[in-house]
């Protein structure tokens, strides 16, 4: 019942850009495509008269390529390569005797390359990915998240035909595979920092009115085959809308959504079965007048079943900015608070929150000890730009359980330690420094280094090693 009132309201789905701020830009010169997370969203028609900007590149004769007299129909090539090296010392906190060597060395390496073929207001995009790591010796060897040989990462059919009304109406419906990426990441992202990123089977439609975007969509994740082609899990669904605009007559930005997740025999929070999950939620974020000072607050409830009981979640994040242009290398502090429920025991009510399809790695330290399930975390931390094109930050995490009877998730939402083997909630500490280098608008260029001091609840539930993580970047995009 709920899918088929899922595809009734992709009927009604849509995408969004602002039309006052599409008809400003209508008058100034074009400007030139930046690269973007979801590289099917860059949009290079712009170079079909490239003498009209302001900067020209390499790279510019591959990304417009013309293919008849009245640029009715054109190709768009493109492609990012990646590698990063990681050094571990006590991974999970020195892991369970026997598993393995918490301490290890490896490389880890991803090739992109895509060809957009664009004719009137069809279009179809493919995306290719081979990622690859040396040899990973912690504990488990190299996962999912980390090698796929060779995958379709994005293959759909696009149609946009044209709306009456003006240009900033516009409905776009996609058919086939395809990343998703929603407000903040906290519930839906391809995982960018994950070598083999995520995505979807399915569709979406899209339709930009009235300075909102809405977004419906009904798919199937992809499940990775390290050494085969990957595939959709058939006993699984996710569906729903999502919002995002302006709050009329203010500067602040609001999402709204509803997102419903099926999957088949699952356990999670201590409770096993087949689950149905609905989750509702908003995000609103910007400027606090003239202070200087930003803020974002997201929240979420979820419902549903799992198994024999029901389901009763819920989450809050919040961020505090406050940003010092004027100040020498521009420090931007922030002080962020977050929780996500955890179960009482099992069975019953299942009380767990499930982050989806998370970007883990974003919001709770490079360590990924974390994720956004039965935790309370406050951070606080500092940017400067000393130099252009570069940033360096510092940033300190303190994680405790939301519930004692519930385990600690890390970031691939995978149990790092039961519940039931300790009972205190403190957590522990995690001190992170990152530093990024915009060489320039291809080169990206990335090194951070990451320390976990373990607290009571890990030196209760088994080894209680300071976990070390340091890694050094590369990116290449074109």
């Amino acid at each position: 019942m709920r899918g088929g009132v899922a595809l009734v309201l992709l009927g009604l789905g849509g995408a969004a850009t602002e039309a006052a701020a599409q008809s400003d830009q209508a008058a100034e010169p074009p400007a030139r495509p930046v690269y973007r997370t979801l590289h099917f969203e860059e949009d290079w028609s712009v170079l079909a008269n490239p003498e009209a900007l302001p900067s020209h590149d390499f790279f510019d004769p591959i990304k417009y390529i013309r293919l008849d007299d009245r640029g009715f129909a054109w190709l768009s090539l493109g492609g990012q390569a990646r590698g990063r090296g990681e050094v571990w010392g006590g991974f999970n906190f020195g892991g369970k005797p026997g598993s393995g060597d918490p301490d290890d060395e490896f490389g880890l390496f991803r090739l992109m390359t895509s060809a957009d073929l664009h004719v009137a207001w069809a279009r179809a995009f493919l995306e290719l990915k081979s990622a690859l790591a040396t040899d990973v010796d912690l504990p488990g060897g190299s996962t999912t998240q980390q090698v796929d040989r060779l995958a379709i990462q994005n293959g759909f059919l696009e149609f946009a035909p044209p709306l009456p009304g003006g240009s900033d109406r516009r409905l776009v419906v996609r058919f086939g595979r395809q990343e998703l990426l929603f407000g903040a990441q906290r519930l839906v992202s391809p995982s960018d920092w994950t070598n083999t990123r995520r995505t979807f089977d399915g569709a979406t439609v899209s339709l930009e009115l009235w300075r909102w975007r809405v977004t419906g969509l009904w798919m199937r994740p992809v499940q990775v085959r390290q050494k085969d082609w990957n595939v959709h899990v058939d006993a699984s669904a996710f569906y729903g809308i999502y919002a995002t605009g302006k709050i009329p007559g203010t500067d602040l930005g609001l999402d709204l959504y509803w997102l419903g997740n099926e999957r088949g025999r699952r356990t999670f929070g201590g409770t096993s079965g087949d689950e149905e999950r609905q989750t509702f939620g908003g995000r609103t974020w910007g400027p606090i007048g003239a202070t200087g000072i930003d803020f974002e607050l997201e929240g979420a409830a979820q419902t549903g079943n799992l198994g024999p009981g029901s389901i009763s979640a819920g989450m809050v994040s919040t961020e505090l900015g406050w940003w010092l242009t004027d100040w020498r290398f521009a420090p931007r502090f922030h002080l962020n608070g977050d929780w996500a429920s955890g179960d009482h025991r099992p069975g019953g009510v299942s009380g767990t929150f499930d982050p989806l399809f998370p970007f883990g790695h974003r919001y709770f330290g490079e360590i990924d000890v974390q994720g956004r399930s039965n935790v309370v975390a406050v951070s606080s931390g500092v940017e400067l730009r000393p130099l252009p094109g570069t940033t360096a930050a510092i940033s300190v995490y303190h994680f405790w359980r939301a519930e004692r009877g519930d385990a600690l998730y890390n970031a691939a939402e995978q149990v790092l330690r039961a519940g039931s083997r300790g009972r205190s909630r403190d957590v522990g500490t995690e001190l992170d420094l990152v530093v990024g280098w915009q060489f320039d608008p291809h080169t990206l260029l990335e090194a951070g280094y990451a320390h976990y001091f373990p607290a009571e609840f890990i030196t209760e539930s088994g080894r209680d090693q300071s976990i070390n993580f340091g890694y050094v970047s590369v990116q290449y995009t074109f």
